[in-house]
């Protein structure tokens, strides 16, 4: 199936598959992505809120959804949208992102991802109060935004004990301890190293929980293999380890916001 959207758009995971008429309820839709149901781009995606953009591809049960840069208006009348009750068509069915204003302006999208991150903020806040839990950073790309919006909430020093901002390799080599043949191996910005960071800080700080994160911001830093908007966060949780592998858009801000939403939904969503 392909998924028209303009050039610079992007959906959200969840919206998208209710768009492309594979489920009609998002209750349905949030449930089946937390259950490991969908695949971004070959990997398995939990986050409803993942942001989908051109030549992703996103795969539920036997579908397959091509995510394409909108086509002149001319090219669009010719193709026709056929209807899931029909026969299965020798042609993809095709879905016009571009019918529906998926994104809002850049100021309104900013005010909803501040927003989010606060509501999601606010029930971890409130869960680790209540269990008692003991909470620990290491940060990279996000140079220390983590651990400004924890200690912006009243009663934090309850739970949080402390963080290193390890933005350059020698804070990770000389502060987190980090192994140089990790960093010479996978690179700074890896699952490997955003797993060293986890650990070594949950050691440090001899916290319940630890959460590290690791990634290249933007404009510059890009490579063909990592570009910008590549991110690494790991979630230890006892002694349960959770990594996630993010390819976000966006300006530098808008990466780093987004890097942090994540890190918390990981951390509300598992403990």
């Amino acid at each position: 199936m392909k998924f028209y959207i303009n050039s610079g758009d992007e959906i959200e995971l969840f919206k998208l598959i209710k768009a492309a008429g594979l489920c009609d309820y998002y209750s349905d839709i949030r449930r089946f992505i937390k259950d490991g149901l969908v695949k971004v781009n070959g990997e398995v995606n939990k986050l409803k809120h993942t942001m989908i953009k051109i030549g992703d591809i996103v795969e539920y049960q036997e579908h397959k959804i091509n995510i394409i840069e909108s086509k002149p208006k001319a090219e669009q009348r010719a193709e026709r949208i056929i209807p899931v009750s029909e026969p299965k068509p020798t042609v993809q069915r095709v879905h016009h992102g571009k019918l529906k204003s998926w994104r809002p302006k850049p100021i309104e999208l900013e005010n909803e991802i501040d927003n989010e991150i606060q509501t999601v903020y606010q029930k971890l806040h409130e869960k680790l109060l209540l269990n008692k839990f003991s909470l620990s950073l290491a940060e990279s790309c996000t140079g220390g935004m983590v651990q400004e919006i924890i200690t912006a909430h009243s009663g934090a020093s309850d739970y949080f004990l402390g963080g290193i901002v390890s933005y350059s390799d020698q804070a990770k080599l000389n502060v987190l301890k980090i192994k140089p043949e990790i960093i010479s191996k996978f690179g700074a910005v890896s699952k490997e190293t955003a797993e060293e960071m986890v650990k070594n800080t949950k050691m440090i700080f001899n916290t319940d929980l630890a959460a590290s994160i690791t990634g290249i911001a933007g404009p510059g830093g890009g490579t063909t293999d990592k570009p910008v908007g590549t991110v690494h966060i790991a979630v230890l949780i006892k002694s349960k380890l959770i990594t996630r592998k993010l390819s976000l858009s966006g300006n530098r801000q808008n990466i780093r916001k987004k890097s942090v939403l994540v890190l918390f939904k990981l951390l509300l969503e598992n403990i």
